[in-house]
This record gives structure tokens, sequence and C-alpha cells, in this order.
């Protein structure tokens, strides 16, 4: 008989030889004995942790004929035990969606044949390797038949992507996870398997093939099957290490040790003696960042998990290397090598990486890579910014603030504070009520949110240093007036727009039946003016020339009820001309008329005048 791999010679025969999964285990026995079989598995873990061995576990209890049905404990001596585990079985289907992943091929392996019952065994088992490689097509054909298979049919899935499956087909199946081995499980695996081969091993060297499986149960049956074949019966650590190229536990303390002394001639000499040796760069960073791990498992406090874990040889070798680490630095050295890991794959020059990666990794070059920061915080540039101007009025330049001198006693705000400059002379009802839109503006850039309900509101009056705004929508007047945080902030932005302090505002509703811009603006001072000519116009005046300002034909009874407030929209002419008189704020040589109702409205609106045509009396 040819050589087979010790993966496959001991292979577990039994659910109780499947070490390190008994959660998959006692679950799966106990539902054959019940009799609730699920007539599709999905088993998903990492690599070499027993799904395609537990496959065929279970694909022989249900087919045992030691027993009137299927049966939790096989028996493996019975023809049909052998021939599934010989892979001889006609009903015992395996495929490897790896390279049979398209949708004929699941239709001609399992569509096309589920319908037929199983020549010789009980039920007829599909197990279906990788199935995360199956295509979607081929998913798809397989989703109806995975749903209602024949009574006859039982599918085992097998994945190590358990996300790369449909959630389609997950949902249609019992889902079981499969765990990585545990140290001290994979350890006494391999034991077990030394003394069956006749051989002997250290201790040390039974550690080091586990540590190098992670978590791997076919790993480590690989590795030791490389490591028998080097030596001749009698397996140490040191062989070990030769063997399959990882990095003796001596090796490593030397390197941390030289890295606490901070000493770069000999972190230089190390590093070159590593990479010398003839082992991958990528190996060493590996086997450094599990040692920074043990010791930080031990630094961090961590005594009962690390003597579980490593044992009680090698915890007592690291505990006096842990003791030269802080827990934080061990956690920084082991930042610099996860980005060396990184960089590694970019570059040729390893051995400069590993070298300035150990370098990094200096307790010493730590704290100052840690520090250099802090000293140039503590000594920030300070820029001024030229104050931004928020008004037509030239405003006072501001002091800078005198550096606080250490020894001088404090001081309290309200002594150091400085008069604000004023928005005008006298805050009254209008100049708040020109300075609004602004108001607006700046309240949009500190609320978003608020701005809308604000915008609502208009300045009807000022009753001391109480703002009364006027709301015709109730809903933005209750959001601004009782919502004290909203408030406040609306009360803040009106005294920075204003450049005072103090003011407060009130909400109130505003009135359907007054017009709004009379609300707006009550008790307007006589207009002047472009107003004044406005407002002057009754039906029986002449109207006015817009090119000269002089009078022309009479007015027509319905011009007169567009300016005396007689439009749809009950808006008075008058005072939508007033308003924008006052808010204009026109000195008294333009509000005079002598220029020209043009002149003036070029003052109020900007742009220039294309071309004047005279007036044509309306009819």
């Amino acid at each position: 008989m040819s050589y087979v791999a010790l993966y496959r010679k001991y292979r577990s025969q039994s659910f109780d030889e499947l070490m390190g999964q008994e959660q998959v285990t006692v679950t799966l026995q106990n539902s054959i004995r019940s009799g609730r079989i699920a007539h599709a598995y999905l088993f998903y873990g990492a690599r070499g942790c027993g799904k395609t061995s537990t496959a065929r576990l279970l694909a022989r209890a249900l087919n045992c004929v030691a027993q009137d049905g299927p049966t939790p404990e096989p028996c493996g001596v019975c023809p049909l035990c052998i021939a599934i585990r010989d892979g001889r079985c006609l009903d015992v289907m395996e495929m490897d969606a790896a390279s049979e992943t398209g949708i004929d091929d699941v239709r001609e392996k399992i569509v096309e044949n589920v319908q037929y019952a199983p020549g010789e065994a009980r039920y007829k088992v599909y197990i279906i390797d990788e199935v995360h490689d199956l295509s979607a097509k081929a998913f798809d054909a397989l989703l109806k038949t995975l749903e209602e298979p024949p009574a006859h049919v039982i599918f085992i899935l097998a994945t190590t992507e358990h996300h790369k499956v449909p959630i389609t087909i997950r949902s249609r199946c019992a889902n079981y996870h499969f765990k990585r081995g545990s140290l001290q499980d994979l350890a006494r695996s391999v034991q077990r398997v030394i003394e069956l081969e006749g051989a002997t091993a250290e201790p040390d060297a039974v550690q080091v093939i586990a540590r190098a499986a992670e978590g791997s149960w076919r790993d480590a049956l690989s590795l030791l099957e490389q490591v028998l074949a080097y030596s001749d019966g009698c397996v140490t650590a040191e062989l070990v290490h030769r063997a399959i190229g990882t990095v003796g536990t001596e090796v490593l303390a030397r390197v941390t040790d030289t890295l606490a002394k901070g000493d770069w001639s000999e972190t230089f000499s190390i590093a070159g003696e590593l990479v010398d040796s003839g082992k991958d760069v990528r190996q060493l960073i590996a086997a450094l960042s599990a040692h920074l791990r043990d010791l930080m498992l031990i630094s961090a406090g961590a005594h009962k998990s690390a003597q579980q874990e490593l044992g009680q040889e090698r915890y007592d070798l690291l505990k006096g290397q842990a003791e030269k680490y802080d827990p934080s630095v061990l956690l920084a050295m082991t930042a610099v090598l996860s980005r060396a890991e990184r960089d590694v794959r970019f570059t040729n020059q390893h051995r400069w990486l590993f070298e300035n990666a150990l370098l990094h990794m200096m307790p010493v070059n730590l704290a100052a890579a840690t520090a250099a920061p802090e000293s140039v915080e503590s000594h920030p540039s300070v820029v001024q910014r030229t104050p931004t101007a928020v008004s037509v009025e030239a405003r006072p330049p501001i002091a800078p603030k005198p550096t606080p001198v250490p020894s001088a006693p404090p001081v309290t705000p309200v002594e150091t504070a400085q008069p604000k400059s004023r928005f005008a002379a006298d805050i009254s009802l209008d100049v708040i009520q020109r300075s609004w839109p602004r108001i607006l503006s700046l309240f949009k850039k500190a609320s978003p949110q608020g701005a809308p309900f604000l915008e609502k509101g208009s300045v009807v009056d000022l009753d001391g240093r109480t703002i009364v705004l006027a709301f015709a929508d109730s809903f933005a007047k209750e959001r601004i007036q009782n919502n004290a945080k909203g408030k406040a902030r609306v009360e803040q932005v009106v005294n920075d727009g204003l450049n005072t302090d103090g003011y407060k505002i009130r909400c109130i509703a505003r009135d359907p039946d007054q017009p709004v811009a009379a609300q707006a603006m009550p008790d307007l001072p006589p207009p002047s003016g472009m107003g004044g000519l406005l407002d002057s116009a009754d039906p029986d005046d002449t109207s006015i020339d817009l090119s000269t300002g002089d009078t022309a034909s009479p007015l027509s009874g319905a011009d007169a009820d567009v300016l005396n407030g007689g439009g749809a929209d009950g808006i008075s002419a008058k005072a939508i001309v007033q308003t924008v008189a006052v808010a204009a704020d026109l000195p008294a040589q333009q509000a005079t008329g002598d220029t020209g109702i043009v002149a003036e409205a070029l003052i109020l609106f900007g742009g220039t005048v294309v071309r004047t045509e005279p007036r044509v009396p309306l009819q």
C-alpha cells in the first residue's frame, strides 16, 4: 500500500476522536438520537478544523447498518461504514465546488440525480466542499432542490468563507461553526500521533509545532510529518526550528533583552544574524509579534491564563523579561511590527526593513517619538486674524490680549472685559430692523436647523431692552419662544449682530387682519424723497416723469387704488414705499427729490439707466 499522509492516516473515525468540536458533535448526536435530522447542513470554520471529517462521520452515522436506523455511534466495521471511510460508497457523493463551479456541474451531479433512490444505503448524502466557490447560477440551480429535497437525500455543505455563501442558502441549512484548535488540544493531538508513530519528542518541540499550526489540526499533522522526516526519531525544539523555519524562544528573548537595553550596535548585529540565517523576514516578524503578545499577557497580570497557555517552563522563562516592559510599551512595539509586516510586501529591502523596525521598537525611541508631538504642541504658533467688517460703519481695532504673567494675581472676567464696539450710537427700533437681515445670516451659520423658523418672524417693536418679533406662523413662534436653549442662542446672535449685550427677545403672533408692512414698521416718520413723492400721489394729482421727476398727466382711478392700498393683497403701496425709504436710510440730500426719482432708485437698488421713456397715461 502506498504511503498515506498523517492527516489522512489519523483522520477522526468517531465523534469521540473529533477533538475541540464538542459543540458540534454533541448537537449532531442528540439530533440523530431524537430523530430530528435536518435535510441540509452547513459546516463552516477555519481550515483544517474537521469539517470534511465530520461530514463523513455524519454520513456513516446515518447509513450504519449495525443498527436499524441512524445511530449517534456508528460501528465503523460494517460494509457501509468501511465503504464510506474508503470513499467507495456510491450513495455518498463528494463534490469539490472549487473545481466544479458551473451550473452544468450542479445539474448533472445533483439536480438530475436526487430523484433516484439510494442503491444500497439508507440515505443518499451529497457532501459539497468549499461550497462558496459555486457560481451564482449554480447556487440558483441548487436552491430549489436544497429547500425541498426528497426524503432520502441529505446535503452537507462545507466552507471556510461563510459570508460568501448566499443568505438564501444559509437560511435553508442547519449551521454549525467549527472552532480553531486551542494550543493545549493541538499539543495533545501532536503528542498522540508521535507516540503512534513510534517516535519521541521534547515537550518544547510539541509546543513549537502546536504554535506553528495556528489552530489548524491538519497543519499540525503536516508540520509533524515534515519534522519526523527531518529527524532520526527524536524530536527536539531546535530541530523543529530548523525543519520548519521558525525562531526559537531563546533567540526572541535575546532580541527583547537587546531592545530593552537600547543597544543600537547589538540590535544591528542580531538583526543581521537572523536575516543571514536564511529565515524569511515575514516569519521573523510573525514570531516576534507572537513573542511580544506572550510578554504582554504576563505584563498585564494574566498569570493564570499565561501558565495554562504557555506552560510552566515557558512562563518562567518569559516572566523575567515581562517585568522589563510596561504593557503600553509592548502594545506600541506590536504596532511597529504590524506596519513592518504590511510594508514588507512592497519592498525588496527586507534586511533594512527588519533593522528599521527593531530600532523603532526600542523603548527609548518609542518615548522620543511620543514626546516629539508634545514638544511641538507646547509652543503653538499664534496667528492673528484680521477682524471681518460686519457693518458699513468703522469699528475700532481690538487690541490683542496681553500675555498673562504667572506671578500676577488672577483677575475676574468682569475686570478684563473690553466694552463692545456698538453698531450704532443708539440702539433703536430702526437700527434693529436695518440689521435684521444680517442677524438672520449670522443665525443661519450658527444654527442651520433653526434658521427657517426665525426667518418667518419680523421685528415690530422695541420695549426697553426687549425686541418684539411677530410671527404669522404659530408653529415657528412656539419653536423660538418655548425652546429655552434655542431662544438663548437667538438672543446671543442678536447681541453679537448689534455688538451689544443684554437684549432679549419676545415672540408674538401677528394679527392677520393688520397689513404686514404696517405691522412690521409701526409709527414710521413722515416719508420724504422718493417715498414722499409716491405717497403724495392720489387720483387728483399729476403723475411723475421718471426721467426728470416732473409731473405729467393725472392718475386714473385704478392707479390711485394701487397707490393707496387697494391691491388684491391689501398691502398699502404707501407702506411699502415708506419701508423702502426708511430701510435705505438715505441722506437728506438724496431724499429731497431734487436729483429725480431715477437717481434715487439707482442709489437704493444699484444698476445703470439704459433708456428712459415718457410715461403713457393709463386709460
